[in-house]
């Protein structure tokens, strides 16, 4: 069994399900369906593409209950309870490589995980290719988006952070740690994307420059290859060792802050997805999102998790 919730703002976001016929459904006009268009499908999991915002799930299997659909400060929370099987169906067309659960540890007590990517640096606002470079600090706009990211989360007792080391994380994770007197704590890992050569080429010149190599990044991000690496893949093996930390720690609520592209890896990586699903899960500046682990009452093996929220944004 697989607990999962969806929670969708006004801006796009993916659904996570398996084991569940899926309709569209507008809420506001609840008599108003229509089909919808999987990205990819499983018995274990169904990625739905990121329109339209709203689906109302009905179970196929006796095991899986019925789901709570609220509406509530503008999310619509969809909770459903998921149950895993063995037959793999894909979509025609569409090769991938998903790793299971597995790379999850065993968790001995509930913990929470908010995942913030960091506020607007100087050179997202330029369009110059970050990657794992440390040049970019954060503009007046993105300590106004930490500072807004820090009153959201204020009354949430986190008693760890983890935060990546580069300049732009580590200031967004200094202003919404606040007072709080726990040290915060680097994990190399946590850093962006490592881009190899394209860092510090604007986004034209990258086009210019590298031709084929740049269009692959941008339509086939799990199979773009530079300077001999696969970024992607090299980052989602970097997201599977990042939750062997992050789970492990003695903290039952955890702030992370970090990028775009590893919280995007951080939640595939903890739903079972693989690096095909790059930009799928986008956050945008000081996005949040949040997850649950909830251990099993036998205390061994996979934890639940629960998709709480998905890149929300103040």
């Amino acid at each position: 069994m697989l607990h999962l919730l969806f929670s969708s703002s006004s801006s796009p976001s993916c659904c996570f399900c398996a084991d569940l016929t899926l309709a569209t459904i507008d809420v506001a006009h609840p008599q108003q369906r229509q089909p919808f268009s999987p990205l990819f499908q499983t018995s274990k999991w169904l990625l739905l593409s990121k329109k339209p915002l709203f689906y109302k799930f009905h179970p196929s299997h006796p095991a899986v209950a019925h789901p709570r659909v609220q509406q509530k400060h503008s999310l619509l929370r969809v909770r459903a309870v998921v149950s895993g099987a063995e037959e793999r169906i894909e979509k025609p067309g569409l090769q991938l490589n998903v790793p299971g659960c597995e790379t999850l540890p065993p968790i001995w007590q509930p913990k929470r995980v908010v995942l913030v990517r960091h506020g607007q640096s100087t050179w997202n606002e330029i369009g110059r290719i970050q990657g794992s470079s440390n040049f970019a600090v954060l503009t007046a706009k993105g300590e106004s988006q930490a500072e807004t990211s820090r009153q959201m989360l204020l009354s949430d007792s986190f008693d760890l952070c983890f935060h990546s080391p580069l300049a732009r994380a580590k200031r967004t994770a200094e202003i919404i740690w606040g007072f709080r007197k726990n040290a915060m704590i680097p994990i190399e890992d946590l850093r962006e994307i490592d881009l190899y050569s394209f860092q510090g080429l604007m986004k034209n010149e990258g086009k210019q420059l590298y031709g084929e190599a740049y269009r692959t990044w941008q339509k086939d991000a799990a199979n773009f290859s530079i300077d001999g690496h696969y970024p992607v893949r090299e980052l989602w093996e970097r997201a599977q060792k990042c939750w062997s930390t992050i789970l492990c720690s003695e903290g039952r609520s955890i702030l992370v802050v970090a990028h775009n592209a590893v919280n995007q890896a951080l939640v595939a990586t903890a739903a079972g997805l693989g690096p095909e699903y790059f930009r799928q899960l986008l956050q945008s500046n000081c996005g949040v999102s949040v997850l649950d682990f909830t251990p099993r009452s036998s205390g061994e093996g996979l934890p639940f998790v629960c998709l709480d929220r998905l890149n929300q944004a103040a």
